[in-house]
This record gives C-alpha cells, structure tokens and sequence, in this order.
C-alpha cells in the first residue's frame, strides 16, 4: 500500500528544499548572531547610557521638556489680570483654548534615544525567538507510541523560547504605553501648570521609564544567553528527538 500523501511528491520536494534551508539559516543564527548579541547588548548595558546615575541627568531632561509650558507660566504671572469681562463672553476661554493647542511639550530626549536604540533590539529577538520555534517544530518526528522523551525535550524548549518571545513583546507594549501615558500627563501640566504635582509625576514617569529601559537592556542580554545555553546543551536530542538505535528496537 502507498502512503498517503496531502499533494505531489514534486510539491513535497520543493517543501522539503525550504525546510532544509530554513533549518540551516536558524543554525546559523544560534552559532554565529546569537553570541555577538549577548557581547553588544552586555556593552550596552555597561555603557554611559545606560548608567544609574545618569537618572538625575533624566530628570533635568524632563524639565526641559516643558520649556514653553514655564515661559508661558513665567508671562502669565507677570502680566496684569485681565479685565472684569461680561458673563456671555468668550475671549478669554478661546484665549485660554489658543494657549493649550500653541503649547508644545517635548519628548523627554534622553528616554526616547533609548527607547529608538532598545524597539529595533526588542523587534529582532521576537524574530528570532518566531524563527527558533518553527526550527524545533519542524525537527519534531512524527507520532509514535513510545520513546518520546526526546519529542518532550523539544517541546519544552519550545515552551521556553515561547516565554522569553511574550515576554519581549510586553517589554514592547510597555514602551508604546509610556508615551501615550506621558501625553495625558503632560496635557495635565498644560492645562493646570499652577499644579506642581503633575509636572513631578512627570519627572517620576521619566526616571521610572528609564529605569526599566535600563533593567530590559540586560533582561534582553540574558534571554539571548539563556536560549543559547538551552539550546546548545539540549541540541543533540533537538535535532534528533529518536536515535536511530531506539528506532530499531521497535
């Protein structure tokens, strides 16, 4: 009897060829990018960037970014108060409405260089771990009664892999979040910048942001670190889940 097949073996075959090659691509991957990344984002993590006393150097920045909100604070205080207006008019409401929307209030600088240098890093490790996962899926043998202990190995580390790729992708949301965060925030400041307390929560929301920047720069060394060495202590039963001598016994 012919085993059954979804399609034509020249089909198969073409499939088969992409495999192979896909396979070889994410070897060299885990051979050749992986233990560059872990040397450049361990330089990185030491680097003056990334330094913990650099948060006080944050802060200013912070402050910086609401340069015209203190100007326009700093006028508001010097200038006359108005005059006695009548209750139906509304000048000094689109006075007011004019202020607001003419109001810039900048990024902090040194929290969005790092995020710019960290999302392409962030965008790249979930490529991989995506890549990683189909490799393993792909070495996976077809189901049999009995000696699994290798197929269990790869699902494991498939598991794993797929932590550190969630993982990843919440450190991503979490870099989106703060800036639509610091817009409400700083639409707070403009409207209310007699209120201090806004504009020190600016300055906590910077410094916290920049904190975990900073502690995601070496989580993401640590998840390159930690795939390889599980990778390659596991590889043999990886790559070939049934040694061909337990094969036969059956």
């Amino acid at each position: 009897m012919s085993r059954m097949t979804l399609t034509s073996q020249e089909n198969i075959a073409t499939v088969e060829k992409y495999k192979k090659e896909f396979c070889t691509e994410v070897e060299a991957i885990l051979s050749d990018v992986f233990p560059k990344k872990i040397i450049e984002l361990d330089k990185l993590f030491k680097s003056d960037k990334l330094k913990l006393s650099r948060a006080a150097e944050v802060r200013e920045a912070s402050k910086a970014s609401l340069k015209e909100v203190t100007d326009q604070k700093a006028a508001a205080v010097s200038s006359p108060p108005p005059a006695k207006r009548r209750r139906n008019d509304s000048s000094h409401e689109n006075g007011e409405d004019k202020m607001r929307f003419g109001t810039k209030v900048y990024c902090n600088a040194i929290v969005a260089e790092l995020i710019g240098i960290l999302k392409p890093e962030i965008r790249e490790l979930i490529e991989y771990c995506n890549k990683i996962k189909m490799w393993i899926q792909l070495l996976i043998p077809k189901m049999e009664d009995g000696n699994n202990f290798g197929v269990s190995i790869q699902e494991e580390t498939i598991s794993e892999v797929s932590t550190f790729c969630e993982f990843a992708k919440v450190a991503f949301d979490d870099m989106s979040r703060y800036f639509v965060t610091r817009g409400k925030v700083s639409s707070k400041i403009v409207k209310y910048p007699h209120l201090e307390d806004y504009v020190q929560y600016l300055s906590e929301l910077d410094e916290k942001q920049f904190l975990h920047i900073r502690v995601f720069a070496n989580d993401l060394k640590m998840i390159y670190c930690c795939m390889f060495d599980i990778i390659n202590k596991n590889l043999e039963k990886i790559k070939m889940p049934r040694s061909q001598m337990s094969s036969n016994l059956y």
